[in-house]
Order: structure tokens, then C-alpha cells, then sequence
């Protein structure tokens, strides 16, 4: 009886053992199972990325071959501004008050030509540029001179060289040489009328074209474009 206890003892032992195995088994199967999906996932996650990578770069190029073109096209601009031609047609494109008294001011390399002086000068007078006209006392005359309450000097006048205490005349460049002028739409009545806001005050430093003059005793109103 004994020796079949120790039996079924011997044979619970092996069925126990057997089991403690097949868990292991198990266990390491699905150990490994875990790890190959997560190989696969992190694969899968790094083919993305260089996937990702690759369209980065393509777009790289792309925008550095943008940019390249964009540059050699500044490049060229910048060579053509160089020359006197290119100099005038980049400020006539411009089609800015401002950019042509710039030009008629201009001296040394490019040079600037009288006769696109002479154009530019039209040009602004014909009102075929953007800026903005208006109105404002500049002072008083004394003669051909503006002696007291000057705010402004002529700073130039085709085919002369003004003093900048001359009295100006209409085609002029002038120059604020004072503080911030108070602005206005209309000259009436030996006056200017509608004032401006402040945006279009003439400041100081700024350049215009004379469209008009106008006298009130010796009171001297002109009309510019800035």
C-alpha cells in the first residue's frame, strides 16, 4: 500500500513539474511574441520617420532651389541697377515720389542722367506717382528770398544752383529744415484751408516737389508732393 502512495506521490511530483514547464513555455512565448511586435512597431516607426525624413529633404531642396533663384534674380536686378539705364528704369517701376526725388538728388555711381532728371521731375508734377499733396505755409519774401519764418530750404532747381533762402518756384525740391509741419487740402482767400491729420504732416528732413505757389502779401503758400 505503501509503495503505491509513494507512486501516485512520484506521479503528482512529475505532473507538477510538467506544468511548472509548460508555464515557462508559455511565459517565453509570450515573451518573445511581445518582443516581436514591438520590433515590428519600432521598425515600422523608423520606416515612418525616414519616410518622414526623406520628404523633409525633398522640400529642402525644393525651397533651397526657391531661394537660389530668388537669389540669382536679385543678383541680376541689383547688376542691371548698377548701370545708368538699370539705375533709372528700378526708380520708374518704383513709381514713388519719394524714390524719384531720390534719384534726382543722386550723385556718384550710376550715375543719374538730366534727362531722366528732367522725366522724373514731370513725372511727380504730372501726379503719375504715389505720395501724398498738400498745402502749408513755408515763410515770408523779401524779394526773391524768403527771409523770416522759413520752414523749408530749395535744395534743388533745374539747370541752377538756388540758395536755399531762395524763394521757391514751382518744379523745386525742397526740404523741411525745421520741425514737423502742420499740413492742409486747399489754398483759398490768400490761405490755406482743411487742415490735415497728423499721418500727413510734412516732417522734418522730408523731401518734396513744388506743384504750386502762391502769395498773400508777402506770405508765401506752396503746394508739394512728398
Amino acid at each position: 500500500m505503501k509503495r503505491i502512495d509513494d507512486k501516485i506521490k512520484e506521479i503528482e511530483k512529475k505532473d507538477k513539474n510538467s506544468r511548472v514547464l509548460y508555464i515557462i513555455i508559455v511565459l517565453l512565448i509570450a515573451g518573445f511574441m511581445a518582443y516581436a511586435l514591438s520590433s515590428e512597431k519600432t521598425k515600422k516607426e523608423q520606416g515612418e520617420t525616414i519616410v518622414g525624413q526623406e520628404k523633409t529633404i525633398e522640400q529642402q531642396l525644393v525651397d533651397l532651389e526657391n531661394k537660389n533663384i530668388e537669389l540669382k534674380a536679385t543678383i541680376t536686378r541689383l547688376e542691371k541697377s548698377q548701370t545708368p539705364i538699370g539705375f533709372w528704369n528700378q526708380t520708374d517701376e518704383a513709381k514713388n515720389t519719394s524714390a524719384y526725388i531720390n534719384y534726382i538728388l543722386h550723385t556718384g555711381k550710376p550715375e543719374a542722367k538730366d534727362e531722366y532728371r528732367a522725366m522724373a521731375l514731370e513725372n511727380i508734377k504730372l501726379n503719375e506717382t504715389t505720395g501724398k499733396t498738400v498745402w502749408l505755409f513755408c515763410g515770408r519774401k523779401s524779394g526773391d528770398k524768403i527771409s523770416s519764418d522759413r520752414v523749408m530750404e530749395v535744395i534743388y532747381r533745374k539747370d541752377e544752383t538756388p540758395s536755399g533762402d531762395a524763394l521757391p518756384i514751382v518744379g523745386d525740391l525742397v526740404e523741411n529744415n525745421t520741425s514737423n509741419r502742420i499740413t492742409y487740402r486747399n489754398f483759398s482767400g490768400g490761405n490755406v484751408t482743411g487742415q490735415n491729420n497728423d499721418s500727413d504732416a510734412w516732417k522734418r528732413g522730408s523731401k518734396a516737389q513744388v506743384l504750386d505757389v502762391e502769395t498773400a502779401g508777402n506770405a508765401v503758400f506752396i503746394q508739394i508732393k512728398f
